[in-house]
C-alpha cells in the first residue's frame, strides 16, 4: 500500500502563519523516483494537451479545483479558526491563499483557464490516493505506469 500523508493547509514556524495549499504528499521516494521518470518523458505536457482538447475531461478538473477550494475553507474554519477569523497580517496572508476560489489544488492558479495546467504528476496521484472524491484520471494514468 502506498503511503500518502495529509498536510495541514497551515503551517505555523517562526511566530506567523504560513498557507500550504498542497493537502496530499507522497512518502515513498521509489514511487516517487518512478513518477519523476514519467515526467521526464513527457507526460506533463501530453497529459495537460489532451485535458485541454477534451471539453468533458477539462472540467472534471475543473470540478476538482473548485471542491478543494470548499475544502480548504472548511479545513481552515474547523482546524485554524483563529486563522480564519484573525485579522492579523498573517492570518490575511493565508486567506488570501487558500480562499482564493481562482488558486486550486497544490495552489495552481486560474485552473479554469485553457491550456490546462498538469504542473506535476506527484500532486495529482497524491490527491487520487489521498481522498476518494479527489481521485482523477491523471493519477489512475500514474498508477496504470508504474
Amino acid at each position: 500500500m502506498l503511503k500518502v500523508v495529509e498536510n495541514p493547509i497551515v503551517v505555523f514556524e517562526r511566530d506567523i502563519y504560513r498557507p500550504e495549499p498542497t493537502r496530499f504528499w507522497i512518502l515513498d521516494k521509489s514511487f516517487r523516483g518512478a513518477i519523476s521518470r514519467l515526467e521526464s518523458e513527457g507526460y506533463i505536457k501530453k497529459l495537460s494537451e489532451e485535458i485541454s482538447q477534451d471539453e468533458e475531461l477539462f472540467n472534471f478538473f475543473i470540478g476538482l479545483h473548485e471542491r478543494e477550494v470548499k475544502r480548504r475553507k472548511e479545513l481552515l474554519k474547523t482546524s485554524f479558526p483563529q486563522v480564519y477569523e484573525g485579522e492579523g497580517k498573517w492570518d490575511i496572508a493565508c486567506k488570501k491563499v487558500l480562499l482564493d476560489p481562482n488558486v486550486g489544488i497544490g495552489g495552481i492558479r486560474n485552473y479554469r483557464s485553457k491550456p490546462f495546467k498538469v504542473r506535476c504528476l506527484h500532486l495529482w496521484t497524491a490527491y487520487h490516493l489521498g481522498e476518494k472524491e479527489f481521485m482523477n484520471p491523471i493519477g489512475e494514468f500514474v498508477l496504470s505506469k508504474i
